[in-house]
């Protein structure tokens, strides 16, 4: 009898541990392991619906509240509402239609911890593709899954409960066991769902989850690569209208008119623009704006007889009085070493010259020769993928190429690039690759980088002739191209992502001169001139556009 009682009470114990045992199974998150099946699939939950991980007590990414804590100490920015609002139409999966400030926020903070760690963009579409999983980008703090919080859904062992809901330290946690279970950079070339899931280890039937998310992840990632601060610096053009991004986020724009520069600058973050403002300096100048590493910008404006430049005077500050930088010259281009160092060249008739920074933000070097270059060239300058400058310098009659043969340190002979033109421009893809465009009197071409230091044959992509040039990147990371001459604005774009071009479309009417900037949300503006003065057009989303308006009042002309 004690036997059997002893039997019925075990017996007893073991369905209870059983049902518990499937209570916690049920309640589990992805990370922990759960029999639910992935978005979209066939037995699932539809597309945009949300059952993984501890969202899935959701009805949807919209639904029940859980707790959360802020990612940003500052809360979500107006640019965050409005990149979510251009990516949501692009979105694919889980996230479609329901990304918002906050969640975009989140995104935002996880990238910039993948960038001041020093890793690539590919680094924060993985971690990206796990906090859609884990946790629909919400940084819950409230544990309805075991210990499970934050963007991660990490639990206790991961670190203290400050430390989960603190997106950097979250990121790096998940980045360290990235690192660990993929060393030498492994990652790089496993399936983005491939290392979410082996960092967060769910059972062997959710494995997929990850990669159904990468895709979105990596346009999420993109979009806000260029928006967050840190990682290289992008040479802005150089011309006769030209725009930079102060610390704040704010456009300030430059043109160059007959009489001198004048200066306008937006009045709010993707805001309104204050009316035009005379500033002194050259007359009829080139122009060229750089960040300095503490995130003041700094003009450079160079005329046949004057060079000068001035800069703010602490970031999103006011700006100096113009002080002399060296004698006159033809055209002019300003970019940044990897290490923050603005670099300066100038081309006269003897051929190029530069000028560099001593120390980030600091102090200015005596100009030297480059050994040679195109006599008169119009310049282009941008980073390589591993951060070393190129120049590009075109004349009438010849087009050659500079690069330097280390990262922030010396310079190769010049090498020919091609035949001569009137205009070059130059941006980098999506993958790091720089593209180079050259317009002359049969119309624009261009020349891709195929390997680190291989080059494409030229290309013809038709255009409009003789056009000065402009390019930027739209939020989602493809080039862009814009043209203008006397008669015709026109505008050319990726189809996608370091891919071949659109045809040309009319952008507008002629004019003399054409710049670009991204606005702190990513949208790309672009400034055009003419003997009426500075007018501009801006992205409304990803494919549309303003009308042409001018830049609150007509400016300076510019011929």
């Amino acid at each position: 009898m004690a036997r059997c009682g002893l039997h019925r009470v075990l017996t007893r114990l073991a369905l209870l541990a059983g049902v518990w045992a499937a209570v916690i199974a049920v309640t589990a998150s992805v990370a922990v392991a759960r029999p639910v099946p992935g978005p979209g699939s066939a037995s699932g939950p539809p597309r945009g619906d949300d059952r993984s991980g501890v969202s899935r007590y959701f009805a949807g990414p919209e639904g029940l509240a859980i707790p959360t804590a802020p990612c940003d100490p500052a809360g979500p920015s107006g640019g965050d509402g409005t990149m979510a609002a251009q990516l949501n139409p692009q979105l694919r999966n889980k996230m479609a239609g329901h990304l918002d400030a906050y969640r975009m926020s989140c995104a935002r903070m996880v990238t910039q911890a993948v960038k001041e760690r020093g890793l690539n963009q590919r680094a924060a579409a993985i971690a990206i593709a796990t906090i859609i999983v884990e946790s629909s980008m919400n940084n819950y703090s409230q544990a309805v899954d075991h210990t499970s919080i934050g963007l991660f859904q990490q639990q206790d062992w991961w670190g203290s409960r400050e430390q989960r809901l603190n997106p950097a330290y979250a990121t790096n946690a998940f980045l360290n066991d990235m690192e660990r279970r993929y060393p030498n950079g492994s990652w790089n070339n496993a399936p983005i769902g491939e290392v979410c899931w082996r960092v967060q280890q769910p059972r062997e039937d959710l494995r997929h989850l990850y990669g159904i998310e990468a895709a979105d992840a990596t346009l999420i990632a993109n979009a806000l690569w260029a928006g967050t601060s840190g990682g290289p610096r992008h040479p802005y053009a150089s011309g006769r209208v030209v725009s930079g991004r102060s610390a704040d986020g704010r456009l300030e724009a430059f043109a160059a008119g007959a009489d001198g520069v004048h200066h306008a600058w937006q009045t709010s973050v993707n805001g309104a623009w204050s009316t035009w403002r005379f500033v002194g300096g050259p007359r009829n100048a080139q122009l060229a704006v750089a960040s300095n590493a503490d995130g003041r910008l700094e003009l450079f404006a160079l005329s046949d007889s004057t060079f000068d430049h001035m800069w703010q005077t602490g970031p999103s500050a006011g700006w100096s009085a113009w002080k002399s930088f060296g004698t006159g010259g033809h055209r002019l281009a300003a970019g940044h070493n990897a290490d923050g160092r603005i670099e300066v060249f100038a081309s006269n008739a003897q051929g190029v010259f530069h000028r560099w920074q001593t120390a980030p933000s600091g102090g200015w070097s005596a100009w030297e020769g480059t050994h040679g270059g195109p006599p008169n060239a119009r310049l282009a300058m941008e980073n390589a993928p591993d951060g070393r400058l190129e120049v590009f310098a075109l004349s009438d009659s010849t087009f050659e190429h500079l690069y330097q043969t280390r990262v922030n340190g010396g310079w190769s002979a010049w090498e020919n690039f091609g035949t001569g033109g009137r205009a070059v421009a130059v941006s980098h893809n999506q993958d790091g690759r720089l593209e180079v465009f050259a317009s002359s009197g049969e119309g624009v071409f261009h020349r891709w980088q195929t390997g680190p230091t291989s080059w494409s044959a030229w290309t013809g992509t038709g255009g409009i002739p003789d056009a000065e040039l402009a390019t930027s990147r739209s939020v989602d990371g493809r080039v862009e191209v814009f043209a203008i001459n006397a008669t015709t604005a026109s505008q050319s774009w990726q189809t996608r992502p370091n891919a071949a071009f659109s045809q040309w479309e009319t952008f507008g009417g002629g004019g003399t001169s054409i710049g670009t900037a991204n606005n702190a949300d990513g949208r790309i503006e672009v400034f055009g001139t003419s003997h009426a003065g500075v007018y501009h057009r801006w992205q409304t989303g990803f494919s549309t556009w303003s009308q042409w308006a001018w830049l609150n009042d007509a400016g300076p002309a510019i011929n």
